[in-house]
């Protein structure tokens, strides 16, 4: 495995972060949330304070942003739901 790392999304608080974090990890790719320190110390989830990139291996990158888009996607399980609008992190670039 390389050392490169590469950000899949950004999000803005820790709630997301978590979403994001167990998504991934629960489909086997190691994560880091970016703001993970700063944010816990100081409990701000507000505007530029409360983003927080996530990365993963880079080798791994292409795969995580598919599952982060279709786990914001879908519906849970007890929702009936069917909107196709539904919130999805921001991938940088």
């Amino acid at each position: 495995m390389s050392d490169q790392i590469e950000c899949v999304a950004v999000v803005y608080g820790l709630l997301e972060g978590d979403i994001c974090r167990s998504l991934l990890e629960g489909n086997g790719i190691p994560v880091m949330l970016s703001s993970e320190a700063a944010s816990s110390s100081y409990r701000v989830n507000v505007g530029t304070f409360g983003r927080i990139e996530v990365y993963v291996p880079a080798s791994r990158g292409k795969e995580a942003r598919e599952i982060l888009a279709e786990g914001f996607r879908s519906p849970g399980p007890s929702s009936s739901a069917s909107s196709d609008e539904e919130p999805s992190p921001s991938a940088d670039p």
